[in-house]
């Protein structure tokens, strides 16, 4: 006679399914959570810029670029809404050559910023994760004007605030922030004790941008540009840009053609 072990034991009863728990991991994120997705995204922002920095071709960092800034746009908007306060996106505006200026910065260098409030009531901007620095050879496009010596000789530039690739941030000189709550110094993009003027987007705690009053989109643009150490940046290609619009909503819309500002 053949030993089966089903014939004495019987197969393993299955549970109705009506009976199985869904247990823990089908409850929903809860804010903290959220809040550490976010912050681990804008951690992973600053390695992601490091490492676009080495592939190679101006075309692909451009697109590089874009998606970059795209995605700090989009963890600017999530500080907002997430903390329920004023958040900002910040770019390094302080112009070379100078004192306490670092020309790899210029126009490179981005930061994502939140407003907080301390337990005395006062209220202080603080960093949303480590600055990031677009790849190279790529910057911000300033607001209109685009000064001609930011300009290599032969280029122009369409300066036209509605149509031309130009950014349409808002410019602010004097500005620091804390890297961290606690911190009793003020820093500039990771250097303790300095101010400097920069250029920024700037969302509500409902996700709406603030920082532009017009009912037009903002504007952020990137192009290509010969960078030399201790100098302004010389943008060698008025057809070579790309960027984004960012609606009054926070919606964003990629731009991929110079014409298509």
């Amino acid at each position: 006679m053949t030993f089966r072990p089903s014939a004495v034991f019987g197969r393993p009863r299955q549970a109705p399914l009506d009976r199985v728990s869904a247990g823990p991991a089908a409850a929903g994120f809860t804010l903290v959570e959220l809040l550490v997705v976010v912050g681990l995204i804008i951690v992973l922002l600053g390695g992601v810029g490091l490492a676009l920095s080495g592939r190679g071709g101006e075309g692909a960092a451009l697109a590089n670029a874009q998606s970059l800034v795209s995605s700090m746009v989009g963890a600017t908007r999530a500080q907002a809404a997430l903390h329920q306060t004023t958040a900002r996106l910040i770019v390094y505006a302080q112009q070379p050559p100078g004192a306490n200026v670092d020309s790899s910065k210029y126009l490179r260098a981005l930061q994502v910023l939140r407003l907080e409030t301390l337990a005395n009531g006062t209220t202080v901007w603080v960093a949303a994760g480590d600055p990031v620095t677009l790849p190279e050879p790529i910057c911000v496009v300033p607001p209109a004007p685009v000064p001609t010596n930011h300009l290599r000789s032969g280029v122009t530039w369409n300066n036209n605030v509605a149509t031309g690739p130009v950014s349409v941030l808002t410019t602010l000189t004097g500005f620091s922030y804390r890297g961290q709550s606690a911190a009793t110094v003020n820093q500039f993009f990771g250097v303790q004790g300095q101010s400097g003027r920069i250029h920024y987007l700037e969302f509500a705690s409902d996700g709406t941008v603030t920082s532009n009053t017009s009912t037009n989109p903002t504007k952020i643009a990137v192009t290509t540009a010969v960078l030399t150490s201790n100098a302004l940046p010389a943008f060698d290609n008025a057809n070579g840009v790309r960027g984004l619009f960012v609606r009054k909503s926070g919606a964003i819309s990629l731009v991929n053609d110079s014409t298509g500002f």
